[in-house]
């Protein structure tokens, strides 16, 4: 009975998972399909034109896996995620009716936050999971990773993607549609990186590029979309596992006092998880906006 105080509703936990089913199925796809399988292929079919396997030192940017859409996808579809259930609920003025049944405003966001840290865990864990038993079943490939990174991405993974699920389920609660929460949980995400990168393109035009380029702005306007999605290597597989070593946030900690430092990031980042569910729990209790528009 005491564990029961601290789980969700059955029915608004059931209720919760089939409506997000439909971002809930492409994220799973996506991560499974388009990083964990397609990078295991190209690292098995990639020995053939590299000569003597000497680890993935000189392999690793050809990759296609290797690339920053694929942390930037996982990030829209982890966005996807906490914006649609609220979203459906005022769309489909359902949530008054789940307000006159014996369910507090309390118990309904905390079954949607419930299942959506669920489906980012399953997918993060099979996935692991999954490229546990690819390296096991091919013992004679001398990959540079093992059991530690593989799961260290898996839980490195989750503590970014749960910021940014708990992020937009506080926007969530004080918007009105799915768009609405969508569009608006992107804006505040990416403001910060987008202001920097901003300054540091202006900076570096101004600075590194010389003047006779500025009549090509193809070339710069590429600059730009690759530098906005860097942040986005944080979140990939084929960058965690295979340039373990190289990720931004080390190479930042190992700046600011060595990489004991890097636990502590991550333990803020949960940190500020909670924090912005606990917000998130105090502003829906207080933003009674049930249906769509008002």
């Amino acid at each position: 009975m005491l564990l029961n105080r601290y789980l969700p509703h059955k029915t608004l936990f059931w209720k919760d998972w089939k409506t997000s089913l439909p971002v809930f199925v492409p994220f799973f796809l996506f991560v499974t399909f388009a990083t964990t399988f397609y990078l295991q292929i190209e690292i098995i079919g990639g020995r053939g034109f590299i000569g003597p396997w000497p680890g993935f030192v000189y392999f690793e940017n050809r990759l296609h896996a290797n690339d920053p859409w694929m942390g930037g996808a996982m990030f829209l579809l982890a966005v996807a995620l906490a914006a649609v259930p609220l979203g459906q609920e005022r769309e489909r003025e359902t949530l008054g009716l789940l307000l006159s049944m014996p369910y507090s405003r309390q118990d309904i966001l905390f079954s949607k936050v419930v299942v959506g840290l669920m489906q980012i865990l399953i997918t993060l864990v099979l996935n692991a999971l999954l490229m546990s038993l690819l390296t096991w079943t091919n013992p004679e490939i001398n990959y540079v990773f093992g059991l530690p990174e593989i799961w260290g991405w898996a839980g490195h993974s989750f503590l970014v993607l749960t910021f940014i699920f708990c992020f937009t389920v506080l926007i969530a609660t004080v918007s009105g549609t799915t768009w609405g929460n969508y569009i608006l949980a992107l804006i505040f995400l990416w403001f910060p990186v987008g202001f920097f990168m901003l300054l540091y393109m202006n900076f570096r035009i101004w600075i590194d590029i010389p003047m006779e380029q500025f009549d090509d702005p193809i070339p710069l306007l590429r600059l730009t979309i690759e530098a906005l999605f860097s942040l986005a290597y944080l979140k990939t597989i084929p960058l965690w596992l295979i340039a373990f070593n190289d990720l931004i946030i080390h190479q930042a900690a190992a700046g600011i006092g060595g990489r004991l430092v890097v636990p502590y990031l991550y333990g803020l980042l949960a940190f500020l998880s909670l924090g912005l569910y606990a917000l998130a729990q105090f502003l829906f209790a207080r933003n009674p906006l049930e249906k769509d528009g008002e």
